[in-house]
C-alpha cells in the first residue's frame, strides 16, 4: 500500500471548513436553544453557547450584526432562536454558528431550576451573612476537594507553596463534572470535615468551564454540604460571569482556585515583614514607656516627700495638734456655757430640796415619837417590865406559874432572873 502524503493541521481544518460551509443545508439555518457561557468582548462581539438537554453549539454574534438587535439583552438561561450560518474557525479547528439575527423566547428550563432552588435555600437561611465565618489568619493544613488531575489542584498547590512553603495540603479527590459529580463533591467535603484530619480550612471547586460544566455546584446536596461544613470553606469555581450557588453558601468564594489559594494562605515574606515591623514598634513602644517611667521616677525622687519624708509627718502632726486644741477649746466653752445655764436652776432646786427634806425630817420625828410611845421599848422605859418563862413564853397571870419556877424579867435597861415564891395576897 502506497503511503499517502501527510497533511498539515491547517490543511485538515481547511478541508473541514470547505465541507461544513459548502452544503446549502448549513446556510441560513435557524437554531433554537438556551443561552449559556455568555461573554462580550471590548469590541462588542458576543460569544455564547446554545444548548439543549443533550448537546450544545458555540455561537458568534459579531458587533456588525448584534447592533441591529433591539430585543431583551441576551443573558445566560435565555431561550432564543438564532439565525445564521455554520462556519469554521481554522486556527482552533472549531466550528460555530455565525449569527445574523436573534429572536427571544424566554428563560431556559435550566436557569429557571437554578433560580427556584436559589429562592428555596435563601428562604431557609442557607445564604445568610450571619452564618459566614472568618478565615483563619494562619492555617497550617488546608483541605482541597477537587479533581486530582485538573489544573485547579496544580494551581492551588503551586500558589500555596510559593506563599508559605511549610503549608500542609490535604487533597480529597472528587469528580467535578458529570452525573456522579454532586455525590462525589459532597463525600469529599465531608471527609475533610472529619476532625481526625485536623484541617483548618477547606477549598472546594474546579477550574473554568461552560455554565453546563459547572452545574454540579448548583445541585442542592452540594450547596448544603458547603453550608453545613464544620470547617470554614471557600467556594473556588472558575466561572466568568455567573456565580454558582455554592458561592453563596460557602463562608467565602473566589473566582478561581488560584485566587482561593491567595486568599487562604498568607505570604511568608509579607508575614515576616509584618512581624519585623511589629517587633520594631513593640521595642520602640517599650523603650519610650521605660523612658517615661524613668523620668516620672526621677521627678518623684526629687520631691521633698522622698528626700525628707519626716517633714510631711511634722506638718501633719502640727495640724493634728491644732485640731485637738480647737476641739478641747470648743469642749471647754460648751461645758462652761452649759454650767452657767444650769447653775441658777440647780441652786433653786437645791434650796427647794433642802426645804422639802427638812419638812419631811420633822414629820418623821413626830411620827417616830408616836411610834416609840406605842412600842414595847417605849413602855419599858416608862417603868414597865416583861416576865417570861424559861420557854420564852410571856407571863400574864400568876396562875401560869409554879412555885420556885425560874423567870426572866425584861427591863428597859437589862434583864434579871428571879424565882417565883408564890402569889402576894
Amino acid at each position: 500500500m502506497e503511503e499517502s502524503k501527510p497533511l498539515s493541521v491547517s490543511e485538515v481544518n481547511s478541508i473541514i471548513k470547505q465541507l461544513l460551509t459548502g452544503p446549502e443545508i448549513l446556510r441560513n439555518i435557524c437554531v433554537q436553544g438556551e443561552v449559556s457561557n455568555y461573554s462580550k468582548s471590548h469590541q462588542g462581539h458576543i460569544y455564547f453557547n446554545l444548548k439543549d438537554p443533550k448537546s450544545l453549539i458555540a455561537c458568534t454574534f459579531f458587533s456588525y450584526s448584534n447592533g441591529k438587535y433591539k430585543g431583551k439583552p441576551i443573558e445566560n438561561g435565555m431561550e432564543i432562536k438564532a439565525f445564521g450560518t455554520i462556519s469554521v474557525y481554522e486556527p482552533r479547528g472549531q466550528y460555530n454558528l455565525n449569527i445574523s439575527k436573534v429572536e427571544e423566547l424566554g428563560q431556559g428550563d435550566l436557569l429557571l431550576q437554578v433560580e427556584a432552588l436559589k429562592r428555596k435555600l435563601a428562604a431557609q437561611g442557607v445564604f445568610d451573612l450571619e452564618r459566614k465565618r472568618r478565615l483563619p489568619a494562619f492555617p497550617w493544613r488546608i483541605g482541597v476537594a477537587t479533581s486530582p488531575t485538573g489544573a485547579a489542584i496544580e494551581d492551588i498547590i503551586r500558589i500555596a507553596k510559593q506563599r508559605f512553603p511549610k503549608i500542609d495540603i490535604l487533597i480529597s479527590p472528587c469528580l467535578v463534572q458529570g452525573d456522579d459529580a454532586p455525590d462525589s463533591i459532597v463525600s469529599a467535603i465531608r471527609q475533610l470535615n472529619d476532625p481526625k484530619w485536623d484541617v483548618d480550612l477547606i477549598i472546594a471547586g474546579r477550574g473554568g468551564g461552560s455554565y453546563e460544566d459547572l452545574m454540579a455546584f448548583n445541585e442542592e446536596k452540594v450547596v448544603l454540604a458547603f453550608a453545613e461544613s464544620r470547617v470554614p470553606i471557600i467556594s473556588a469555581v472558575g466561572h466568568q460571569i455567573d456565580s454558582v450557588l455554592s458561592d453563596l453558601a460557602a463562608d467565602h468564594f473566589a473566582p478561581t482556585p488560584t485566587a482561593a489559594a491567595e486568599m487562604s494562605v498568607p505570604e511568608m515574606e509579607v508575614v515576616e515583614s509584618e512581624l519585623s515591623e511589629i517587633e520594631i514598634r513593640l521595642r520602640t513602644a517599650l523603650q519610650n514607656r521605660a523612658m517615661n517611667l524613668k523620668e516620672k521616677l526621677r521627678i518623684l525622687t526629687n520631691k521633698k516627700a522622698f528626700i525628707e519624708p519626716r517633714s510631711m509627718l511634722n506638718d501633719r502632726i502640727l495640724q493634728l495638734d491644732e485640731i485637738n486644741s480647737r476641739i478641747l477649746l470648743l469642749g471647754k466653752n460648751y461645758i462652761m456655757t452649759a454650767r452657767n445655764r444650769f447653775t441658777p436652776i440647780s441652786s433653786g432646786l437645791l434650796a427647794s430640796f433642802k426645804s422639802h427634806l427638812e419638812r419631811k425630817r420633822k414629820e418623821f420625828q413626830l411620827l417616830a415619837g408616836k411610834v416609840d410611845g406605842f412600842s414595847p421599848l417605849g413602855t419599858l422605859k416608862r417603868g414597865y417590865s416583861v416576865v417570861r418563862k424559861k420557854g420564852k413564853k410571856v407571863v400574864t397571870s400568876p396562875t401560869q406559874l409554879e412555885k420556885e419556877e425560874e423567870l426572866e424579867v425584861i427591863l428597859a435597861e437589862g434583864r434579871i432572873r428571879v424565882s417565883y415564891q408564890g402569889e402576894i395576897k
